[in-house]
C-alpha cells in the first residue's frame, strides 16, 4: 500500500509521542474500534499538538502511509496518517460510550452503553446526581465518583470549538479553561489581547478584535496594543522601560492612525502596564525588578547575625579582623597585593552584598581567591556557592578558585521544587561574569535564596551585557551597594600585544595591531587580516591546532562569515565521509540526525551544547563545548547513540541530548563570554558593522590566551568603537527601585 486518503475519520488518542505524533485507534460511527493489523500513528498539525491528550477524540482528514524502521535488529512497520484537517470532537451517543469505557477506570463498554441511554447524562453528572447514576446496572459508588471526577468538561469543548471557528490554535483551549474556567470565552471576548499572552500573534489577535466588533479606539484595544508595543520593545532592545513618546509613536504606527497621548495611562488603568518615572513597564518586568531590588537591599541592610543562628559570626566581624585575616593570607602568596586590591578585598568581606568590577589583568581572580581565603578565617564555616550564567564560565571559575562552581540554572534546578534539598539558611553566593546575568535569571535566583545570604558579584562592566532583558550588575553601580572598581593592571603577562589591544578598546583609545602575515608563525600574537576569506580562515584554524586549541568567533549566525556557514565549511574540511550520528525515527527508521542548523553530526566534530541538560548521565550546560568521540551503528543500552567528550568527561549522546547540540567549530561572541582558548579567530564582517559595539569587540579580544587574529576591515572596528556600549542605552528601572527600597 503506497497511500490511503482518510476523510472525516474519527480517531481516539492512545499514547502521545514526540514531535506531534500520537498512536490512535480508528473509531467507527457506532463507537467500536476498527481493528488494524499494525499500529496506527497520526501526525497532528502544529496548532493541535498540545491538545492531543490521551483519550481525546478527533475527526481528521489526511493521507495514510506505511512506514518501516529498524530498532536494533527488529524491523517495525506502522501506518501513519499525516493529518491536514482536524476537528476536536465532543463525544456523544456511542462515541461517548467509547470515551467513557476508555477513560473511566472500572467502566467497561457494557456499562458505558447503559449510561449513554440515560436522558441528560451530562446534566446528571454535572449536578452530581449520584442516586440516578447508581440506578444504572453495574454502577457502584466508586465508579460514580470516578465518573464525576473525570467527566469531559463542557467548558473545554465549547472553548475548543470557539477557537476552531476562529482558526486559533486548539492548544490554547486547556490554558484558557485552566485560568478562567467557564468564563474563558467571555473573558477573551472582553479582553482579546489575553490571546497574545497565550501565544497568539498580534495580527491574529487584531483580526479577532475586528470580528468581535471592537473599535480601534476602544480602551481595551488601545491598552492591548500598548502592551504589545512595550513587550516588543523589551524583546528587541532588552530595555525594561519604554518612554511615553515612543509608546505613542509605535502604537500609532501599528494602528495606522494617531492614538491618544494617554495610551500609556489607559494601559495602566487596564492593568496591562505599570507607570514608572520616564515611561512604562509590563507587569512581569516591573514585578521582577521590584523583587530583585527588595531582596538585594534587604540583604545589604541586614543586621549582623539576623535570620540565621549560624550567621552569629557576623556580630564579631570587624575591619580589623578582616585586615588581620588578609595579612595572614597574603603571607601564602609569592607576590604582594596592591593597595587597590587589598581595599577591594576588605570592602567585599565587610559588606553583605558587594560588587567587584575590573578589566583583564586587574586581578579579579586573585582578589576572589583572597576573599574566599579571608572568609575561611573569619566566616565560621559559612558555605560558599559559586555560580555563573554559562557552563564554561562556571568551569573556568572552578578551575581558577579550586572550589566547586555551577551554573545559576543548575543551582536553581537542584534546590527549587518539591522533594529537593533546601539551601542552608546562611550562605555566601559568588556570581562570576556578573555582567552576563539578566533580570529573569536574577529574579529566579533571589526567589530561592535564604534571607541570610551574602552576595558577591564579580565582573567587568565593559564586557557584553546580558543576552536577556534588563541590567543587573551595571544597575548596581552608584547605589548603596558597594561597587569596587579595579583599574591597575597587575600581571606583567597582560602587557602582551593582545592585552594592549584589548585595553585600548576598553578605554576607547584604539591602537590597531599589525597586519597578519602569510602564516601565523610569522605574525604577531595580535594581528589583523583586513581581507579574509573562508579558505584563509580554515588555514589559520588548522595551523593553530584545530579543535583542541582554536575557536572561531563571530557576531553573526548567518551570512558568509556567520557561525552557521563557518561550521559547515569546517565540517567539510574535516571530511564528510566520517560516521554520522543516527537516531531511530518513529516513521523513517534509523536515519542521520539533522541539527537545527541543517547539518549532520559526524564522529570527530566539535559540538556546542545549546540548552542545559540535567540528566545524571549527561549533565551538561548551555555553552559547553565538546567533541564527538564515538558514533553507534545501532541504538545502544539506555538509548545511547554515541559519545562526546565535554570538559574532560565522556558523555553519552541520547535523542534528548541531540536536540540540544549544534556544531561548535565556530560560536557567537555572546556564547564565548566567560571562556578562553589558546587561539581565537574573530570574524568582523562588513554586514555586522551596524550591530557591533565596543563591548562586543572587547569581549571577543579578551577570549584568547596566546593569539588573536581579527578578520575584517578597520572600518568595522572603528564603527564599533564609535558606537560605544549599547548596554548603557538600555532603559531599566532596577537602580531606581534599589534607591527607593533603600529610602524606605
Amino acid at each position: 500500500m503506497s497511500s490511503v486518503v482518510h476523510l472525516n475519520q474519527i480517531v481516539q488518542v492512545k499514547k502521545r509521542r514526540k514531535w506531534g505524533y500520537a498512536t490512535v485507534d480508528l473509531i467507527n460511527k457506532d463507537g467500536s474500534v476498527r481493528k488494524r493489523d499494525k499500529t496506527l500513528v497520526v501526525r497532528f498539525p502544529e496548532g493541535a499538538r498540545e491538545a492531543s491528550a490521551v483519550g481525546s477524540l478527533w475527526q481528521l482528514s489526511g493521507k495514510e502511509y506505511l512506514n518501516s524502521f529498524q530498532v536494533n535488529d527488529l524491523t517495525i512497520t506502522e501506518y501513519t496518517i499525516d493529518a491536514y484537517e482536524i476537528k476536536y470532537l465532543r463525544p456523544s451517543g456511542r462515541i461517548l460510550a467509547r470515551w467513557i469505557s476508555s477513560n473511566i477506570r472500572g467502566i467497561g463498554s457494557v456499562i458505558a452503553n447503559r449510561l449513554v441511554r440515560l436522558k441528560n447524562l451530562s446534566a446528571l453528572v454535572q449536578n452530581r446526581d449520584r442516586e440516578a447514576l447508581l440506578a444504572v446496572s453495574g454502577m457502584s459508588n466508586e465508579r460514580v465518583e470516578r465518573l464525576f471526577n473525570n467527566w469531559p468538561d463542557d467548558t473545554l469543548h465549547e472553548t475548543m470549538e470557539w477557537l476552531e471557528a476562529l482558526d486559533l490554535p486548539m492548544s490554547l483551549g486547556a490554558k484558557l479553561v485552566s485560568i478562567f474556567g467557564e468564563r474563558a470565552i467571555a473573558e477573551v471576548e472582553a479582553h482579546p489581547f489575553l490571546l497574545m499572552a497565550m501565544g497568539a500573534s498580534f495580527e491574529k489577535t487584531m483580526q479577532i478584535t475586528t470580528s468581535l466588533g471592537l473599535s480601534l479606539d476602544d480602551e481595551c484595544v488601545l491598552a492591548g496594543v500598548a502592551q504589545h508595543v512595550a513587550v516588543s520593545h523589551t524583546s528587541r532592545t532588552k530595555s525594561t522601560v519604554i518612554d511615553q513618546a515612543l509608546l505613542v509613536r509605535e502604537c500609532s504606527r501599528l494602528l495606522k492612525s494617531d492614538v491618544r497621548a494617554t495610551v500609556g495611562e489607559i494601559a495602566v488603568t487596564n492593568r496591562l502596564l505599570v507607570s514608572v518615572s520616564g515611561g512604562y513597564q509590563v507587569w512581569g518586568t516591573a514585578l521582577m525588578e521590584t523583587a530583585v531590588a527588595k531582596f538585594l537591599q534587604e540583604a545589604h541592610s541586614r543586621q549582623p547575625g539576623a535570620y540565621a543562628l549560624v550567621a552569629a559570626w557576623e556580630k564579631q566581624l570587624t575591619r580589623e579582623a578582616v585586615t588581620e585575616a588578609l595579612l595572614s593570607y597574603q603571607s601564602t602568596l609569592n607576590f604582594e597585593l596592591t593597595f587597590e586590591q587589598s581595599r577591594a578585598i576588605v570592602g567585599a568581606v565587610m559588606s553583605p552584598v558587594a560588587c567587584i568590577s575590573g578589566g583583564a589583568g586587574t586581578g579579579k581572580t586573585t582578589i576572589l581567591n583572597a576573599i574566599l581565603g579571608v572568609y575561611e578565617t573569619v566566616g565560621s564555616g559559612v558555605p560558599c556557592y559559586q555560580v555563573a550564567l554559562s557552563g564554561r564560565a562556571a568551569q573556568r571559575m572552578a578551575e581558577s578558585t579550586g572550589r566547586p562552581a555551577q551554573t545559576i540554572a543548575k543551582l536553581i534546578s537542584d534546590h527549587l521544587g518539591d522533594e529537593k534539598p533546601s539551601l542552608p539558611p546562611h550562605l555566601l553566593l559568588v556570581i562570576d561574569e556578573a555582567s552576563m546575568v539578566d533580570l529573569l535569571s536574577m529574579y529566579r535566583l533571589v526567589g530561592m535564596l535564604p534571607r541570610a545570604t551574602r552576595i558577591l558579584f564579580v565582573g567587568d562592566t565593559a564586557q557584553l551585557p546580558p543576552v536577556g532583558s534588563g541590567l543587573v550588575f551595571h544597575a548596581l553601580f552608584d547605589t548603596p551597594i558597594p561597587f569596587l572598581n579595579l583599574t591597575q593592571v597587575k600581571r606583567q603577562s597582560d602587557e602582551s600585544p593582545i592585552h594592549h589591544f584589548a585595553m585600548s578598546v576598553r578605554n576607547g583609545r584604539l591602537c590597531l595591531p599589525p597586519k597578519t602575515q602569510t602564516t601565523l608563525a610569522d605574525s604577531a600574537a595580535c594581528s589583523i587580516d583586513g581581507t579574509p576569506c573562508i579558505d584563509r580562515i580554515i588555514e589559520y584554524w588548522s595551523e593553530s591546532g584545530g579543535i583542541e586549541n582554536c575557536i572561531i568567533l563571530s557576531p553573526l549566525r548567518r551570512g558568509e562569515f556567520g557561525v552557521e556557514n563557518l561550521n559547515r565549511r569546517l565540517q567539510e574540511h574535516c571530511g564528510l565521509g566520517r560516521s554520522a550520528v543516527h537516531y531511530p525515527d518513529p516513521q523513517r527508521g534509523w536515519i542521520p540526525w539533522i541539527t537545527a542548523g541543517g547539518t549532520k553530526l559526524f564522529e570527530g566534530d566539535a559540538v556546542l551544547v545549546t540548552e542545559n541538560n540535567y540528566s545524571e548521565s549527561a549533565d551538561v550546560r548551555n555553552g559547553d563545548l565538546g567533541v564527538i568521540t564515538e558514533v553507534m551503528s545501532e541504538v545502544g543500552i539506555d538509548g545511547v547513540l554515541g559519545t562526546m567528550r565535554v570538559n574532560g568527561n565522556d558523555i553519552s549522546i541520547t535523542s534528548d541530548l541531540l536536540e540540544k547540540l549544534s556544531l561548535g567549530f565556530a560560536i557567537t561572541i555572546h556564547k564565548s563570554q566567560g571562556s578562553q582558548w589558546p587561539t581565537c579567530l574573530v570574524t568582523l564582517p562588513q554586514e555586522a558593522a551596524n550591530m557591533l559595539d565596543q563591548t562586543v569587540l572587547y569581549t571577543a579580544c579578551t577570549r584568547p590566551i596566546d593569539r588573536l587574529v581579527l578578520l575584517g576591515g578597520i572600518n568595522v572596528i572603528a564603527a564599533a568603537m564609535a558606537r560605544g556600549s549599547l548596554a548603557l542605552s538600555r532603559q531599566t528601572f532596577l537602580r531606581e527601585r534599589l534607591m527607593l527600597a533603600a529610602s524606605v
